[in-house]
């Protein structure tokens, strides 16, 4: 009879979970994660090193799937288990600014920067002052530093981590390795933001020829990147090279994920923006009412993705003549922005030029 040692099972749990992690299975990563929890509870205590470990895999994995809340909670013990122990300069440091660095992206898909950006920032210098750490490790953190500044408007900052990153990336791995299909990724939604149709189209191409060359063609990564060019493609004035990409993305991730996952409802927004551009109303209406649900339900009522699709349904029932609707609706989005971001975010300023152009006919 062959007896399991609890310790080696738990153990392969984990295992079991980094692999489902790797390849998206998200909620079998929940389920083995909680599986895991228990037997490392049961064995070690509630203040072993490895249910923080555990805890920052399973938090990740309910952050993808849009439990936000769950998330925060599980990070907030992983790292209060790690703030409770000597973390030298080796493992369990590593396992603390891991901790530390997974609140802080769960913040920052809350819209929470201010509160995200000292965890990274603190993250940072002690991984900076670590043996433990080096450049391509540390890029790990400027990365995530760079999506935190480009959401929150920051883009100079953004730009200046994302150098890092490009430059440990590049080093270890040269110039055309798929490691650096996320940072391209990142890049040209940096671009995007700024206005550079071109620079942005450019880096999604590349990010989606690297992703193409690591994994086959459905895998998540692959569809992200080839929606992100879709709405590269759109900024750039091509729509009808656009639109299957974005259509192939809400479908693939609803049948994924369900129909309120942040993937679908995301490239809801984005091809309602290609279809309002072509003209086609009706279509597009919709499109932004199902973000507006998806959104409500996935992000809450108060986060700046929201106002987002607010402020493009409020131009598209502007130009069906409902002013007092389309009023109501730039109102609402530029209250969350003026609550989320700072003044000069683009689309804060986007959102207050919109509402400034309907308020004087909308009072006649």
């Amino acid at each position: 009879m062959t007896i399991t040692d609890p310790l080696d099972e738990a153990v392969a749990l984990h295992d079991r979970a980094l692999s489902a992690m790797a390849l998206h299975r998200f909620p079998e990563t929940v389920q083995l994660c909680r599986a895991a929890l228990a037997a490392f509870e049961a064995h070690c205590g509630p203040g072993h090193p490895d249910l923080a470990n555990v805890l920052t895999l399973l938090a990740t994995a309910e952050d993808e799937l849009g439990r936000h809340t769950a998330a925060e909670e599980h990070h907030r013990r992983a790292v209060g288990v790690m703030e409770a122990l000597p973390h030298g300069d080796g493992d369990l440091l590593r396992l603390l600014v891991a901790a530390r660095v997974g609140l802080a992206g769960t913040l920052r898909r809350q819209a929470r920067y201010t509160e995200a950006e000292p965890l990274l920032l603190g993250a940072l210098h002690a991984a900076q002052a670590s043996q433990a750490y080096d450049d391509v490790a540390l890029a790990s953190i400027h990365n995530e530093l760079g999506v935190l500044y480009k959401f929150a408007g920051r883009l100079a900052d953004a730009e200046r981590h994302y150098q890092q990153v490009e430059a440990a990336l590049t080093a270890r791995h040269g110039a055309d390795h798929p490691a650096l299909a996320g940072l391209c990724h990142n890049l040209a939604g940096l671009e995007h933001s700024r206005g550079r149709p071109a620079e942005a189209e450019s880096h999604a191409r590349r990010s989606l020829r690297l992703h193409r060359r690591a994994y086959p063609a459905d895998h998540p990564a692959v569809v992200a990147d080839a929606a992100h060019l879709g709405v590269i493609l759109h900024a750039a004035g091509k729509p009808a090279e656009a639109e299957p990409l974005l259509r192939d993305a809400v479908g693939y991730f609803t049948d994924r994920y369900g129909p309120e996952h942040y993937d679908v409802v995301v490239n809801q927004h984005n091809l309602a923006a290609v279809l309002a551009a072509q003209g086609r109303v009706d279509e597009a209406g919709a499109l932004y009412r199902q973000a507006l649900t998806g959104k409500r339900a996935t992000l809450g009522p108060d986060h700046p993705e929201l106002a987002f699709t607010l402020n493009n349904l409020a131009v598209l029932v502007a130009d069906a003549g409902d002013l007092r609707h389309a009023t109501e609706l730039a109102t609402e989005a530029l209250r969350i922005l003026t609550a989320a971001v700072d003044a000069e975010h683009p689309a804060r300023r986007a959102a207050e030029t919109n509402l400034a152009s309907l308020r004087p006919a909308g009072r006649g």
